[in-house]
């Protein structure tokens, strides 16, 4: 993939995701489903600290000789603690803030840059294709996970949605 597919990839994933979240309210954001799961906060919270990793990755990999980078699943336990300590639009907004930042450090790169890489402690090498890859499939999947709790959240008198619509000011 090239980075003009890169960038339709991850504008796609984050246009499917926000389209299925667009009409939630706070409450419906914050809503535990009754199987144990992840709140749809969470999800995002999730999302935003996945993306800032993939940012910082990306980095590393454009600036060394392919570094050692840890795993950070540990610190997935802690992504629905993150989403209760931030106000959702502030997830949003920090969701947006890292996807400029991905997409400013793709827009630098030719072929032999997304070939750059990292090395992972459990993956291996990971280029900076396949990291911007992942990061728009992994969204993918959470947008399948977010519209399987949204039949069972609670109905609520109507509000403002947190997240306006496409060309709202």
């Amino acid at each position: 993939m090239d980075v003009s597919r890169l960038r339709s990839a991850l504008q796609e994933s984050r246009t499917q995701l926000f389209a299925l979240i667009r009409p939630l309210n706070e409450e419906q954001f914050r809503h535990a489903p009754g199987d144990g799961g992840w709140p749809v906060a969470a999800h995002l919270a999730h999302l935003l600290r996945v993306e800032r990793v993939f940012v910082e990755r990306t980095q590393a990999a454009l600036r060394e000789d392919e570094p050692a980078v840890a795993s950070t699943r540990v610190h997935n336990d802690g992504d629905p603690a993150l989403a209760q300590r931030l106000a959702v639009p502030q997830i949003i907004h920090g969701m947006q803030a890292a996807r400029r930042d991905l997409e400013a450090l793709l827009d630098g790169c030719d072929d032999g840059a997304l070939e750059r890489a990292v090395r992972h402690e459990t993956l291996g090498r990971m280029t900076v294709r396949q990291m911007a890859e992942k990061m728009a499939s992994h969204e993918v999947e959470h947008a399948e996970a977010v519209a399987a709790i949204i039949p069972g959240l609670p109905a609520v008198p109507e509000s403002l949605p947190l997240i306006p619509a496409q060309g709202a000011r």
